[in-house]
C-alpha cells in the first residue's frame, strides 16, 4: 500500500466511530462510549495507528461525521478533527453522520432508508437517503422529528456512524465542515 492515510471520525453520537484506511485498505472502530468520546479518542486512535503500522504524520486527510447529534458529541470530532489536521496539515471533509449510519446498509437501486438517532424527549434525528448509480441520494433532508411524524417504513434507528462508510463517502464530501446542529 502507498499514499497516504485517511482518519475517518465521528462522535455525533454514543459511540464513537474511528478509522484508519488507504487504499480501500484499512481499519475501523466503533466502540459505545455513552458521553466520554474525549476519554477514548486519542488512545484508541493510538491503537489503531499500531495496528495499520502507521505515524500520525502519514495522515493527510480526515473525514469527520458532521451530525446532526449531540451538540458537545459533534464539538469533539470536529474540535479534535481540526486539531489533527492543522498540525498535520491535512485535508478536512465532512459527511453526514446519518448517512455514514445507513451507507453500509443502502442496496443500489434498493428502497430508501431513514436513519435515526434518538435525541431528547421523544424526537429524532433523521434523514433519507437511497443509493443510485453508486451514489448516494438525499430524499429528506436531515431534521429533528416527532415520534408521530417517523416514516412507517425503511427506519433504521440508532445504528452508529460507520468509520468505513465514512471513508467511502470520501468522494461525495465537501470540503471543509459544516457542522449540523438541529
Amino acid at each position: 500500500m502507498g499514499g497516504v492515510w485517511t482518519l475517518a471520525l465521528d462522535t455525533a453520537t454514543p459511540y464513537l466511530a474511528l478509522g484508519l484506511f488507504r487504499d480501500g485498505e484499512g481499519l475501523g472502530r466503533v466502540v459505545r462510549v455513552e458521553r466520554r468520546h474525549e476519554e477514548r479518542l486519542f488512545s484508541l486512535l493510538d491503537e489503531l495507528l499500531k495496528e495499520v503500522g502507521a505515524r500520525k504524520e502519514e495522515i493527510g486527510t480526515l473525514v469527520l461525521g458532521e451530525g446532526p447529534g449531540s451538540y458537545t458529541g459533534l464539538r469533539i470530532a470536529l474540535a479534535a478533527g481540526e486539531g489533527v489536521a492543522l498540525g498535520l496539515s491535512a485535508r478536512v471533509y465532512g459527511v453526514s453522520s446519518l448517512l455514514a449510519a445507513c451507507w453500509p446498509f443502502l442496496e443500489e437501486g434498493g428502497p430508501p432508508l431513514t436513519p435515526l438517532f434518538t435525541a431528547r424527549n421523544r424526537l429524532y434525528y433523521g434523514a433519507t437517503y437511497a443509493k443510485r448509480e453508486g451514489k448516494p441520494v438525499e430524499l429528506h433532508p436531515p431534521a429533528r422529528w416527532k415520534a408521530e411524524e417517523l416514516p412507517q417504513e425503511g427506519l433504521l434507528l440508532d445504528a452508529p456512524p460507520d468509520p468505513r462508510a465514512l471513508y467511502e463517502l470520501l468522494p461525495f464530501a465537501h470540503p471543509g465542515l459544516n457542522p449540523l446542529y438541529l
